[in-house]
């Protein structure tokens, strides 16, 4: 895990984390049909990190403290294609504040029930993987014909 700080816009103290997740099923695998290459099989594979923000300050004594951590799931998408032809495409794809969320006090302490929330809502990361995914439909069938008359020139 990655700790850094910096002094904010507020009077408090500011400080980050990345945390990685593991990306349990978030795996994808499709075949698409184009009508000049024939089948392409596409494997997707997703991972998340999380992004701690620390904000606010500790209340002097009798004063309420405003401390609490914000924080953010980034999902990032790889994906492997490859058409019967032999031709191979990979890209990486990534969606940030995917999930976000706010927790009272320190993140340090408050950093296994994020991850805990954010594996609850692992059903709302396969949604947006999987939309993620039908983008890229598009995508792969452009690439392949763009490789496809290459190919043919060349």
């Amino acid at each position: 895990m990655k700790r850094f700080a910096q002094i904010g816009a507020y009077t408090g103290l500011v400080l980050g984390a990345l945390v990685a997740v593991p990306a349990q099923a978030l795996e994808h695998k499709t075949t698409i049909e184009h009508p000049e290459v024939g089948p392409i099989s596409a494997d997707y594979r997703g991972s998340t990190v999380i992004v701690e923000k620390q904000v606010g300050s500790v209340g002097a004594a009798g004063r309420p403290n405003s401390l609490h951590c914000r924080w953010s799931v980034s999902l990032t998408v790889e994906r492997t294609a490859v058409a019967d032809a032999g031709m191979q495409a990979s890209r990486s794809m990534t969606q940030d504040d995917v999930l976000k969320g706010s927790a009272p006090g320190w993140c340090s302490s408050g950093s296994k029930g994020i991850q805990r929330t954010v594996e609850a809502r692992r059903d709302t990361l396969r949604e947006k993987m999987m939309a993620m995914v039908e983008q890229d439909r598009a995508v792969i069938l452009v690439e392949t014909s763009g490789a496809k008359k290459r190919d043919s020139i060349g």
